[in-house]
């Protein structure tokens, strides 16, 4: 694996526009080299996750460090727990009406590659986990056994289905919680990207480097850079203090 620099940070900035999460992340995971681009859409979801928690422990460590609020109390609970520790086997694959359902993450690719929502999303997913026509996942969805369609999908959908369980610290109450890894792991790339542009900035104040030049340097190394210009102006604002005195 390759280190992570600024270039591929900066494809989460604004993370709003037709490209979704998991296209975004697959060429995270491809241009890091911790998969082969050709062969990603294939993995089925539970294999995706697996990668993805990969990418996760490459990025920050082999510890999940998150926090849930609890519904009962409004207290948050900070969550931490080694990567290791959850489960990479997925559950048996749901059956609808005698069929099995699977996924793979081309099917999630396309959807996001399409813009669907709502039912038409509901209805492409179906078709591609069930291999039915688009008439027959309508009819489903719109029959009486809708729910169990759903149902059956959302766990399809689920991938490892992961659970965080805790009780709150405030009033005990238990909480369990899914763990989506996609949003997870996306998310801390988008709010590193956040803080990205301010990085960039500082560091171009300091050394005069273009952007492209920063963006370019390896994530520890621009922030072994970020330490010493902190440290540096600390020393100043303290040399100011003491000349002052």
């Amino acid at each position: 694996m390759r280190h992570l620099t600024g270039q591929d940070e900066i494809a989460f900035h604004g993370a709003t526009g037709p490209t979704g999460r998991h296209a975004r992340l697959a060429g995270l995971v491809a241009g890091l080299g911790l998969g082969e681009a050709d062969l990603l859409p294939g993995l089925s979801l539970a294999e995706w996750e697996g990668l993805l928690l990969d990418l996760l422990v490459a990025l920050d460590g082999p510890r999940i460090d998150a926090e849930a609020r609890c519904s009962a109390c409004g207290v948050g609970n900070s969550l931490i727990f080694p990567v290791r520790d959850l489960p990479r086997e997925p559950a048996a694959s749901p059956v609808l009406n005698g069929r099995a359902l699977h996924l793979h993450l081309a099917d999630l690719l396309a959807l996001e590659a399409e813009g669907l929502e709502g039912e038409a999303g509901l209805s492409r997913l179906l078709s591609a986990a069930t291999d039915l026509g688009k008439a027959e996942t309508v009819r489903q969805l719109r029959g009486p056994d809708r729910d169990a369609a759903i149902l059956a999908l959302e766990q399809a959908a689920a991938g490892l289905g992961l659970e965080i369980a805790t009780a709150c610290t405030g009033c005990g109450e238990p909480i369990t919680l899914p763990f989506d890894v996609a949003d997870y792991v996306d998310a801390g790339l988008r709010n590193r990207a956040q803080r990205l542009l301010d990085e960039v900035h500082l560091i171009a104040l300091s050394y005069h480097w273009s952007e492209a030049e920063i963006l370019s340097l390896p994530h520890a190394r621009r922030q072994d850079y970020l330490r010493r210009i902190l440290a540096s102006q600390v020393l100043s604002a303290g040399t100011g203090r003491a000349e002052g005195g």
